[in-house]
């Protein structure tokens, strides 16, 4: 069962925000990107990349249904005894579609959001933990595994 759903939006610099969208959540995190595939497309697998800061707005009319989304991923080497980056760390943004399925590597009855962006077709899959969190997974639709340190978990912060 494939349902169009999840919106995840960021502030676009002055871009207008659809009319019929409203915000229906808004997920941060800071994840590694030292895994041998980079957790997210866009990303090249030379790329110096310790860090990646996620930033995910959910938008729709419906929260049991979202619609679409935005993505905005900064990326590069960590400047020590901040919580900023080195020189040289890159951007990604990737706007489009959602689809909701069911079913991870592991559990057939997991809530997953499918990420498909429109300028490359390459998407992500997100496994929903509960309304304030959500998980990334790997291409065989297993949970992405972190560090000691850091986690692959986008957890909301705005109040629902």
């Amino acid at each position: 069962m494939l349902v169009t759903c999840l919106v995840l939006l960021m502030a676009t610099g002055g871009r207008a925000q659809s009319s019929n969208s409203n915000v229906l959540g808004t997920f941060v995190a800071s994840t590694p990107c030292t895994a041998p595939s980079k957790p997210l497309p866009g990303i090249a697998a030379n790329a110096e990349c310790e860090l990646m800061k996620w930033k995910l707005v959910l938008l729709g009319n419906n929260a049991a249904n979202p619609s679409g989304f935005t993505l905005h991923c900064t990326y590069g080497l960590p400047k020590q005894g901040t919580t900023g980056f080195m020189p040289g760390s890159k951007e990604v943004m990737m706007e489009g579609v959602c689809a909701v399925t069911k079913g991870t590597a592991t559990n057939p009855n997991a809530t997953v959001y499918r990420l498909t962006d429109n300028k490359t077709g390459k998407s992500i899959s997100l496994f929903k933990l509960g309304d304030n969190a959500l998980h990334l997974l790997d291409e065989g639709m297993h949970l992405m595994i972190g560090t000691a340190a850091w986690s692959y978990t986008l957890n909301r912060i705005d109040n629902q």
